[in-house]
């Protein structure tokens, strides 16, 4: 573990930390081609009126080194909160040295607060070594279940369809 690391909520003045971070993940994970996100949506989005997601950030001698992104869920089989992580990602030069598993650590601690009933997240199936540090941290790999995603496309073909399938209740 480095020392000494700080975990601590972002605030709107880290915004421009947050785009780079996720830009870096963009670029981690190859998908930097889909990303649209920008200071300004962030901003409304997880510092707006109604926010719809929180930032962790790790910080080494007030130097951000990494940072974790997640939401609140509802599980109907536990009838309980979930969180789910969204982004969790390091730095490449502060990698191996226990700032994810701080960051991982840091959601675990405000869902015990929550009283969530667990912690879920996605992990690229060729991403043998993210999947190896969530086995250590505990995880347990559901591989029996696929994402599904409906993009912005998508959401305007079956909002469509449905407006021209639903019929006025007379």
């Amino acid at each position: 573990m480095v020392l000494p690391l700080q975990v601590r909520a972002a605030t709107i003045a880290d915004l421009d930390q947050i785009v780079a971070f996720i830009q870096q993940k963009a670029d981690f994970d190859g998908f930097r081609d889909p990303l649209v996100a920008t200071a300004t949506t962030l901003q409304q989005t997880l510092f707006g009126e109604f926010p719809c997601a929180e930032v962790g950030f790790a910080a080494v001698e007030q130097q951000a080194v990494g940072f974790v992104l997640f939401s609140s869920m509802y599980s109907s089989f536990l009838a309980q909160p979930t969180l789910w992580i969204d982004d969790l990602f390091v730095s490449a030069t502060w990698r191996r040295q226990g700032i994810g598993a701080a960051l991982v650590q840091y959601v675990a601690t405000l869902a015990k607060a929550r009283h969530c009933g667990r912690i879920e997240w996605t992990v690229a199936t060729q991403n043998q070594a993210a999947i190896a540090f969530y086995q250590q941290q505990g995880a347990q790999i559901r591989e029996g279940v696929r994402l599904c995603r409906l993009d912005a496309d998508g959401l305007d073909r079956l909002a469509q369809g449905a407006a021209h399938s639903l019929r006025p209740i007379v």
